[in-house]
């Protein structure tokens, strides 16, 4: 019977993660962020606002109990240990492998992100016609350059971008409306993947350290057995 139990709970934590999560971004003179999870929904900034509004209850301050002081014990710090047994090169080699991993995390997280709409509309206008056409080009440039970009580097199912330049307008005016979505199940594979590549830098360069220390006491430990040799040896020369 627990195995009936236990499947269900597993099949319960798989349909959990396999919801995703939803952003929406919407502009149309005034800026809405819409966050969820699943079929839930949450006005973002609605929600912000209405916590600013309220008035924060004042804590009260408890009596300070009196702690006996404990000597502190110095902590074994991985990154302390390469700067000062590997020096420059060793926090170079070390920060180039943190380089790495961020690089290699940021590309999980872009490839499992899905850009379900893409909705833009802009109108372009200025002070005469010359200015509109420059500013209509260089517009174009961007806005395309930058969802070229973002194809490129994520999942992009839809997108509608319309650029009109408007000759007798007095003001531009911008449309967007993008609908984002991540699924929880690929957002957790791709912390773990980055867990399990840090913690397999921070074991490589603690055995790093462990060697060259244990190599450092070895080295210590015979220069002290030279010099007491060398100072048995001055002894049974001066009885002598």
């Amino acid at each position: 019977m627990w195995w009936k139990i236990l499947l269900i709970i597993l099949f319960l934590i798989f349909l959990f993660f396999w919801q995703s999560i939803h952003i929406i971004i919407r502009y149309d003179k005034e800026l809405t962020l819409i966050a969820g999870l699943g079929p839930i929904r949450l006005n973002v900034l609605k929600l912000l606002d209405s916590m600013k509004k309220k008035p924060k209850k004042k804590k009260e301050k408890k009596p300070k109990e009196e702690k006996e002081e404990q000597p502190e014990v110095e902590k074994s710090n991985v990154f302390k240990d390469v700067l000062e047994l590997r020096g420059v090169d060793g926090a170079v080699d070390l920060l180039s492998q943190f380089a790495t991993l961020l690089s290699k995390f940021s590309g999980g997280l872009a490839r499992h992100f899905v850009i379900r709409k893409l909705f833009v509309r802009y109108s372009v206008t200025a002070k005469d016609s010359a200015r509109v056409g420059e500013k209509f080009g260089k517009i174009n440039a961007a806005i395309f350059t930058s969802i070229g970009v973002i194809a490129s580097a994520s999942q992009l199912k839809h997108h509608d971008v319309v650029i009109t330049p408007d000759f007798l307008g007095k003001k531009d005016s911008q449309q967007v409306d993008i609908h984002l979505s991540y699924r929880l199940l690929s957002l957790l594979a791709v912390l773990l993947g980055a867990l399990k590549d840090f913690l397999g830098i921070m074991k490589r360069e603690k055995n790093i350290n462990a060697r060259i220390k244990a190599r450092a006491r070895q080295r210590a430990l015979a220069k002290e057995k030279e010099e007491y040799l060398e100072e048995m040896k001055q002894s049974t020369n001066q009885t002598v």
